[in-house]
């Protein structure tokens, strides 16, 4: 149930006021307020006596009248609420009370399941999920929404926007959900794949006679994209309809049928993978976001991070676009905190303490990415390395001992992302990745001998679009001077980035890295030279070890690697 800025959840009890961010602010009540606002709500807009709410609530207890305005008290306030001209709870003297706020059942409650679900399942959500339930809320009363899911590859927005069908088939009985999947294309792509994908679930779903028919009297060119769903009538009328069809009478029938279709009950159209739409779906979207007619449709997309598309592609043109205008709502999910991290560890063993370092061990290497976390975890249980079984927690070795390795499958998929890049970009990224977790765009460029600016601009390029870098804070070098630095996002791309270097030509780039520092080192003045402090703090910022910067020129290729572990992916 939903009051104004407020929802109410009778199966959780929980009451909860909608904040100005996507993230609802639980109100705090105690048990016998809770059970006294739930009474007045069920009851909106009647007169519930003093003598009703008492038996009701003090069935088998005497208590005063006065307890019973106490608690009336209590709800005022955590409603904000004036007795003297309430908006909430209306006093009628020596009689009793009525809840006169428009009250909106139209959506039932999370089911307790659900909510425990998304607790032991998809930790760091609930302000999505949060915001998600809004916006169908919305979508349900008639005010069509776009909404938009964004992040980087395996953040979870499949996940999220699977888990939140799950709950809107609870929470709005009747809903029609319909999903279209984009198809990345190698060649050439069919227009409108995704929508004539999700056409066809609803033609062949639940009352799909009736969307048949709705199709074939106001949006025959969609129709007849579907051959087998023809009876001969409407072969008869397409043949005479379809004489003279354009694209712009395509993106008119679609929209009609779409308001028609939603009429009678709310309609959730889910397009997964945006990133890779044809053209023509894209024309629809913006089509659909621009029509004022009232409509009970919410059209839901997944889309990976808009800046790494190209900055002419018309979808990213598109989103910025409706933004602005506010046409569109953006979800973006970044990376899960530690805290969350240890929160799903915890779910993974109800009732068994965590093991101290075990959830920053997988965040250090995962970056909170959760498809890396799991795969992580998954692959650490194969090794027999950390281990669930019946509910406790095994560790085979220390955790500072272990190392986090890439799994086969995550590092395909990593090595796909990286193939995408330019070769500049990719032999950039390969050289940071012997440079450090953290580098130095001066030393990273010197090692690989292109220009400190030109080396910064790649790396701001692939921060904005491929966030498999992000900027770091600067550091000042021995000698007084400044640079930029960058970090990887993840350990796992740093590993893969590192490993997939021939070992000579990464041991060939360790040396540049330590001659790049022996030469910084040398220009600084004697006294700075024989600080021992300021000498520690150089091989700290610049080395992720204890190693000095004399071990990079060890004699030979095999002394060199075995020299620079400190300079290595590592847990």
């Amino acid at each position: 149930m939903q009051f104004l800025q407020f929802r109410f959840d009778p199966e959780n009890q929980c009451l909860w006021r909608r904040g100005e961010s996507a993230e609802d602010e639980r109100v705090l009540l105690t048990p016998k307020a809770y059970a006294l606002l739930d009474y007045l709500l069920k009851r909106a807009g009647r007169l519930v006596t003093q003598d009703e709410l008492l038996d009701a609530l003090w069935a088998r207890s005497y208590v005063q009248p006065e307890v019973l305005k106490h608690h009336v008290l209590e709800i005022r306030k955590a409603l904000e609420d004036n007795a003297r001209s309430p908006l909430y709870i209306e006093t009628v003297p020596r009689r009793g009370y009525r809840f006169i706020a428009p009250v909106d059942t139209s959506l039932a409650p999370m089911p307790a399941s659900d909510a425990r679900s998304v607790q032991q399942h998809l930790v760091g959500r609930s302000a999505a999920l949060a915001a998600l339930r809004e916006y169908l809320g919305q979508g349900c009363r008639g005010q069509r929404q776009l909404v938009s899911v964004t992040g980087e590859p395996g953040i979870g927005k499949t996940a999220l926007v699977d888990e939140f069908q799950r709950q809107a088939r609870n929470r709005a009985p009747g809903l029609r959900i319909a999903l279209g999947q984009c198809v990345e294309g190698f060649g050439s792509q069919e227009g409108y794949y995704p929508l004539l994908e999700a056409l066809g679930q609803l033609c062949r779903g639940p009352g799909g006679e009736a969307v048949v028919d709705i199709l074939a009297s106001q949006a025959p060119t969609w129709l007849v994209q579907f051959p087998a769903l023809l009876r001969r009538e409407h072969r008869e009328t397409l043949q005479r309809e379809l004489l003279g069809a354009t694209r712009a009478r395509m993106l008119r029938e679609i929209g009609d049928a779409l308001e028609t279709l939603a009429a009678s009950q709310p309609l959730l159209l889910v397009l997964e993978d945006v990133q890779w739409v044809d053209h023509s779906t894209v024309d629809v979207l913006s089509a659909l976001a621009r029509r004022r007619a009232p409509a009970k449709l919410m059209l839901l997309a997944t889309i990976r991070s808009i800046e790494a598309m190209p900055t002419d592609h018309p979808l990213k043109v598109l989103h910025q676009d409706l933004l602005m205008h506010g046409l569109c709502r953006e979800i973006p999910l970044g990376p899960l905190a530690k805290a969350e991290v240890a929160e799903y560890l915890t779910a993974t063993a109800p009732g068994c303490d965590l093991p101290d370092g075990l959830a920053d061990l997988i965040h250090r290497n995962s970056g909170g990415n959760p498809l890396f976390m799991t795969a992580a975890l998954d692959h650490l249980a194969r090794r027999g390395l950390v281990l669930c079984d019946t509910g406790t927690w095994r560790i085979a070795a220390p955790l500072h001992e272990i190392e986090v390795q890439v799994p086969e499958t995550l590092r395909k998929m990593i090595e796909t992302q990286i193939e995408r890049l330019s070769a500049e970009e990719q032999r950039a990224l390969e050289v940071a990745s012997v440079a450090g977790a953290v580098f130095s765009v001066h030393v990273a460029a010197t090692a690989a001998d292109v220009e400190p600016d030109h080396f910064e601009d790649l790396c701001a390029a692939l921060a904005r679009r491929h966030r498999i870098i992000r900027p770091a804070d600067p550091r000042q070098f021995p000698d007084g001077s400044d640079s930029s630095r960058y970090e990887f996002v993840h350990a796992l791309y740093r590993e893969v980035l590192y490993r997939r270097q021939a070992p000579r030509h990464r041991a060939k780039l360790h040396r540049r890295t330590g001659e790049c520092l022996e030469k910084l080192l040398r220009r600084s003045s004697d006294t700075k030279r024989s600080s021992p402090k300021r000498r520690s703090m150089g091989n700290r910022t610049f080395n992720n070890g204890p190693c000095s910067v004399k071990s990079f020129r060890a004699p030979g290729p095999a002394c060199r690697e075995a020299n620079t572990s400190s300079a290595r992916p590592s847990s």
